[in-house]
């Protein structure tokens, strides 16, 4: 009797896994993605929807999804969803596909490439491209070896043709990438064609033009001149992350003070060009800006949580370094406050603690050595007259000579232009010499364009503002805010060196501000007043230079009279005395 057939029950069958997948999905910028109602933009999805479309044909169970928006393929480093799908595969064995749109989306240079394909090979997984043949044996290596290739040159040519084209847009005056805090970029009409230029921001615009206009005055440090701003409504451009904008940042106003665009200028390779978009600011307003931000961080003011009028201007008379804010608590738990010298915790310097309260007193003494007699202001006042009506018949043969000296500057110019691109001649030193260059024309051609009329009625204002402020400067600044006290002395004085001889502190030497300096001394060289400058303190700095007479040059116009505009209005009584600190 033959033996039955053996049979397989179903349960003992061996079960067949179904294959498992990870999808990639990428797009190079965040452009691509803001492009759409759909916050993923339109690339994304319809990435994935073809490659759902392609692992539902292979019957594979999507695993993960990897989406990176905004990165460039040119190198795996910098993207971190790539390389945290790379760590999965090797800690998960059974993954069988990674299914992209393109092979572009997941490389762009053709040593990563060939590091992934080994990569995924030693993983046992299988790249699955929708656009591009992907068969795994080796036609299918060498094709896609030649696409990869192909993926790199595109990258590499796209970006190099880009390159040059935005270069040669800057080098016309044109603006390139995002428009910085105080203009926007927009699109308009021009001859037909839809140009993308930028614009001056009607709401940011004035505001940034206010942040030159006010640290130019020197009243205002980074942190105050933060609070006015923000209290004036200046918040950075929406993100999506804040989409009302934010203050703005210290180191964003440090490199918005410093940034030449507000000039109307665009740098390309390190050469400036004369930009299409309208200045925000004059170069006189930038200049001072340039030479207060040099100023403070040469003379180390820096504003942390014991900030007072006087820091920064008061130093030390016997080691002539700058003095510092410290606080100390009385036996009854009273908290004081106290200039000292750093050379004192160095045991280089005996100059004992001063408290606040007496210096402001002695500052305020000081005051009294810097006032005019009322007949040496009312000679000033009519010897500048009639140098300002004199100076008119000297305009016809300045102004000739400003416009030969254009002429030169413009063929200098072109020779140095000529040199630009030529290996031979180094080009940070031309970019030096065609900066230098198109800042003197830049002056120049404004002097012409300047109205003399207006420039010396700027003049006899600045003067008019002098020497109402050196009328009775130690009563102004009695009755002054603390706000309008800084601005005095920074208007009045580089520096005052204190000193104490055991009766309290009091301003040994001082060093006047540019401004003042001139009459000031004047004043003091005919009354025989000792002298306060360096020379006073056996100082191995220059004193300042004597001068016999007051010269129309000794007044820098457009400084000096922002300066003391903006002065006046700060110098409004208040009760200043309430606080030491």
């Amino acid at each position: 009797m033959p033996e039955p057939k053996a049979t397989t029950r179903h349960h003992d069958r061996p079960v067949k896994r179904r294959k498992r997948a990870f999808i990639y999905l990428r797009v190079s910028s965040a452009g691509q993605v803001n492009t759409d109602y759909d916050p993923e933009g339109i690339s994304l999805p319809a990435q994935r929807a073809a490659i759902l479309r392609r692992a539902l044909e292979l019957d594979a169970e999507i695993a993960a999804e990897f989406v990176e928006p905004g990165r460039s393929a040119t190198t795996v480093d910098g993207r971190p969803v790539f390389q945290e799908m790379m760590a999965r595969l090797k800690a998960e064995p059974d993954i069988d596909y990674v299914i992209v749109y393109a092979r572009s989306r997941l490389h762009r240079n053709s040593i990563d490439a060939a590091i992934t394909k080994r990569d995924l090979r030693r993983a046992g997984v299988t790249l699955i491209s929708i656009m591009d043949y992907t068969e795994d044996n080796a036609i299918g290596d060498l094709v896609a070896t030649v696409l990869d290739g192909v993926n790199e040159y595109q990258s590499r040519a796209a970006g190099a043709d880009i390159a040059y084209k935005m270069g040669q847009k800057i080098v016309r005056g044109g603006s390139v990438g995002r428009a910085p805090i105080g203009y926007l970029n927009i699109r308009e009409k021009f001859e037909g064609r839809e140009v993308r230029t930028v614009a001056v921001d009607p709401v940011r615009g004035p505001l940034v033009r206010m942040a030159f206009e006010l640290y130019a005055s020197g009243s205002y440090g980074f942190h105050a001149l933060i609070q006015a701003l923000t209290d004036a409504g200046l918040r950075t451009k929406p993100t999506r992350r804040y989409p009302t904008g934010m203050p703005i940042s210290i180191n964003s106003l440090g490199n918005l003070l410093r940034d030449r665009y507000y000039l109307g200028l665009v740098e390309y390779r390190g050469i400036e060009y004369q930009g299409r978009h309208e200045p925000l600011i004059t170069p006189e307003v930038f200049d001072r800006v340039q030479q207060m931000l040099e100023s403070r961080r040469a003379g180390g003011v820096r504003e942390r949580t014991h900030n007072h009028y006087l820091k920064g201007t008061v130093w030390c008379a016997r080691c002539q370094r700058r003095l510092m804010v410290m606080r100390g608590k009385s036996k009854t738990g009273d908290l004081h406050f106290y200039y000292f010298c750093r050379g004192r915790q160095l045991h280089s310097c005996d100059l004992p603690y001063l408290p606040i309260a007496k210096v402001e007193t002695a500052v305020l003494d000081n005051y009294a050595t810097v006032a005019l007699p009322a007949d040496l202001r009312e000679r000033i006042a009519a010897t500048v007259k009639e140098m300002l009506i004199g100076s008119a018949e000297t305009q016809k043969e300045i102004r000739a000579r400003v416009s030969a000296h254009l002429k030169e500057l413009n063929a200098k110019e072109d020779r140095f232009l000529d040199l630009v691109g030529e290996p031979d001649w180094p080009q940070d030193k031309i970019a030096a010499r065609l900066r230098d260059i198109r800042d003197e024309r830049g002056r120049l051609a404004r002097q012409l364009d300047e109205d003399e009329t207006e420039r010396l009625d700027a003049a006899r204002e600045t003067l008019t503002y002098l020497l109402e402020l050196l009328t009775d400067p130690q009563e102004l600044y009695r009755q002054a805010s603390k706000r309008g006290r800084r601005a005095l002395d920074q208007t009045c004085f580089a520096k005052q060196y204190l000193d104490d001889d055991g009766n309290g502190p009091y301003v040994a030497a001082d060093e006047l501000a540019d401004l003042v300096s001139p009459l000031v001394n004047h004043a003091r060289n005919e009354s025989g007043a000792a002298p306060m400058g360096g020379a006073a303190l056996g100082s191995s700095k220059n004193p300042l230079v004597e001068v016999p007479g007051i010269e129309p040059g000794s007044f820098v116009v457009s400084s000096g009279l922002l300066r003391a505009q903006l002065t006046m209005p700060l110098l409004a009584p208040t009760d200043h005395m309430s606080k030491s600190v």
